[in-house]
C-alpha cells in the first residue's frame, strides 16, 4: 500500500478552517498588542493578558481581514 503523498496546495476544509482561525488569532494578538500601550497609559495595573482577553470578550477582533467592534 503506498502512503498518500502530500500535494501543495491540496487542503482540506478543516485544514483551510484550522489557518483561517490561527491567522485571526494571530491578528487579533497584533491588534491588542498595538493597543496594548494606550490601554496601559489609561490604567497600567491591567496587565497585557487581562487586555487581550477583554478585547476578546467585548469582540474587538479581526474578523475576515476587518477590524471589528461588536
Amino acid at each position: 500500500m503506498k502512503t498518500p503523498k502530500y500535494q501543495p496546495g491540496s487542503l482540506s476544509a478543516a485544514e483551510t478552517l484550522r489557518r483561517q482561525e490561527v491567522q485571526q488569532e494571530i491578528e487579533n494578538y497584533l491588534l491588542a498588542l498595538s493597543s496594548y500601550p494606550q490601554r496601559f497609559a489609561d490604567d497600567p495595573y491591567v496587565s497585557f493578558e487581562q487586555h487581550l482577553y477583554s478585547m476578546i470578550a467585548a469582540g474587538q477582533t479581526v474578523r475576515n481581514g476587518r477590524n471589528c467592534v461588536s
